[in-house]
């Protein structure tokens, strides 16, 4: 990673990322049912229960006004990345220090923006603060070479059956950073 990408956390030119509120999630609604198909599409009391969570992992981006991207991220306890498809209860996913990020979406129109890169950079800015030292995510088959350029590496570890076929876990060790 070039120097300009961990000096920069979450700048991009003509976006506005701020941290994601309660009142963004229909807007979160909107922007994942055009980025997946309907079977990786999940209900906004998913997002909320990690929103409350970790607010800290959480961002929104607006491009012009309107609404152009979101990244979900909290704290995870567990071995596996969490179901989809279901809330998190609010204990228990703080007692290790991986951040679990759990989805991430960018509009049609502001792909290639630098968007995604902001977005992550702001849940690598909160996860090195809070002290952790990993970011753990489930790659679809089409974003694994962005996640790979982010630095992450792929782990055999086996997923829920819900992720489908092709998607990977990933691992981004910080301490390393």
């Amino acid at each position: 990673m070039s120097a300009a990408f961990l000096r920069t956390p979450g700048t991009v030119p003509g976006c506005v990322l701020r941290p994601l509120q309660a009142s963004d999630l229909p807007a979160v609604l909107r922007l994942q049912a055009r980025a997946y198909p309907p079977a990786y599409h999940e209900g906004v009391e998913v997002f909320a229960s990690r929103l409350a969570l970790a607010p800290g992992g959480c961002w929104f981006a607006e491009r012009g006004g309107q609404a152009a991207g979101y990244v979900i991220a909290h704290r995870w306890a567990e071995p596996r990345p969490p179901d989809l498809h279901a809330p998190l209860a609010t204990s228990g996913v703080g007692e290790r220090d991986v951040v679990f990020l759990h989805d991430m979406a960018i509009c049609p129109q502001a792909r290639g923006s630098g968007l995604a890169q902001g977005l992550f950079r702001k849940v690598r800015a909160w996860a090195m603060r809070e002290g952790l030292a990993e970011i753990v995510l489930v790659s679809l088959a089409d974003a694994r070479g962005f996640w790979q350029r982010m630095g992450f590496v792929a782990d055999p570890v086996a997923l829920p059956a819900a992720y489908g076929d092709g998607a990977c876990c990933m691992r981004l060790a910080l301490s390393a950073k």
